[in-house]
C-alpha cells in the first residue's frame, strides 16, 4: 500500500534564536541541528504528525529557546 504525504508526515524547518551547546543537541536525536551565522539554531528534520512537533514546539519552550519560525518544507 502506498503512502500519500499525510500519512508520511512532513519536513519542517524551525529556526530558535539561540545557539544550542552540543549538549542539548540530545534532546534532538532524529534533527539536523545547524548553527546559523547570526548566532541561531536551525532545526531540520521529518514529524509523522502535529502532536510530534507540537511535541518539539513545546520541549524548545521548557528549555526557553525562542522560537523565531516554523516552516514546512517539501
Amino acid at each position: 500500500m502506498k503512502l500519500n504525504e499525510s500519512e508520511k508526515g512532513n519536513t519542517y524547518r524551525i529556526k530558535v534564536k539561540e545557539t544550542m551547546d552540543t549538549g542539548a543537541t540530545d534532546w534532538f536525536s532524529g534533527l539536523t541541528v545547524t548553527p546559523l551565522e547570526d548566532g541561531g539554531t536551525l532545526l531540520t528534520g521529518p514529524f509523522p504528525d502535529q502532536p510530534a512537533l507540537r511535541g518539539l514546539l513545546d520541549q524548545l519552550w521548557n528549555l526557553n529557546f525562542t522560537v523565531l519560525s516554523v516552516d514546512r518544507i517539501k
